[in-house]
């Protein structure tokens, strides 16, 4: 009886964590109901109740909280010893969960991801394109890429090459308002300005000049502010104002005539994207592999999609 139990253990973990049956739920890749039945199971067979149930709110009660904290090192050393004996019998597999910010995604790893998948057939990715912080251990996620990510002593992070940027407006807004010289200019053009989906802050522009020498620019003349890079370029091509974007997604405005850059005497880059991964005494291939493919493709200076044809 006791080992029929451990098969409600993921649906008790995941409800406890996300302290929601419906998160947990899509965690697990099952329905709400599910969950509901697995951990009342458990409650029945431990003979205790493991949560608080209102309407609105999930809570651990005192003995979920104690069986929580007993359980889930168990649980993690299990699943660590099972997925270093499966490794041991072949090519890495297995489901690997990834959050990572909608726009570095699409730009960046999805037009890189078809060679890993056909290198290693073997491994499920399940990606989680989401602008918000993420917890690693509480939301069940192997690697995270970003710098949103809820860090403890238990997360590993390491930095991907930083992005290349440029300065771009449209020959229209030019020709009406003149070209900026210096970044100190740019406090009397507008400005589209990006604004960060999860922490909603506008984010700096930051410039390096020939000498070497470092700076941001936060105080940019703007009436309008976006949470998605390519539309505010989009605008930009519209003559809203300046802007900054990636260079490898700039080139169709620049081939279309759209967009030119500006202040090209200065190079522009943003703090580089971190990968973020649980510490462990040994990973699990299908993560090894995952993260050192990242570093392979997205570990160099100014990551480039490949050119369309």
């Amino acid at each position: 009886m006791e080992i029929e139990l451990t098969r409600h253990l993921p649906a008790f973990i995941a409800a406890a964590r996300t302290r929601n049956f419906s998160a947990a739920a899509r965690q697990l890749g099952v329905t709400p109901a599910a969950i509901s039945k697995n951990i009342r199971t458990l409650e029945q067979g431990l003979g205790v109740r493991l949560f608080h149930r209102t309407t609105h709110s999930l809570s651990l009660t005192d003995e979920g909280a104690a069986f929580y904290n007993r359980v889930c090192p168990l649980v993690s050393e299990l699943t660590e010893v099972l997925g270093t004996t499966r490794d041991l019998s072949g090519s890495p597999a297995g489901k690997l969960r990834v959050s990572l910010p909608y726009q570095y995604g699409r730009q960046y790893l999805i037009p890189l991801l078809n060679r890993f998948l056909t290198t290693y057939p073997e491994i499920e990715l399940d990606m989680r394109f989401e602008d918000r912080v993420v917890d690693l251990a509480e939301e069940g996620i192997d690697v995270a890429i970003g710098n949103q990510v809820s860090e403890d002593a238990n997360v590993i992070a390491r930095p991907l090459a930083a992005i290349e940027l440029q300065i771009l407006a449209s020959p229209q807004f030019l020709a009406t308002h003149g070209t900026p010289e210096h970044p100190d200019d740019l406090e009397r053009f507008n400005c589209v300005r990006y604004r960060s989906p999860s922490t909603m802050r506008l984010m700096p522009w930051y410039f390096r000049a020939a000498d070497g020498s470092e700076f941001s620019r936060d105080n940019l003349k703007s009436n309008i502010s976006v949470t998605s890079p390519e539309l505010g370029m989009e605008l930009a091509a519209k003559g809203v104002g300046i802007a900054m974007g990636a260079k490898f997604y700039s080139r169709e405005f620049l081939d279309r005539g759209d967009l030119v850059p500006i202040l090209t005497t200065f190079s522009t880059q943003r703090p580089p994207m971190m990968i973020y991964y649980a510490t462990r005494r040994q990973l699990p291939a299908k993560t090894r592999v995952f993260i050192d493919y990242l570093f392979e493709v997205l570990g160099q200076p100014s990551p480039q999609r490949p050119a369309t044809p």
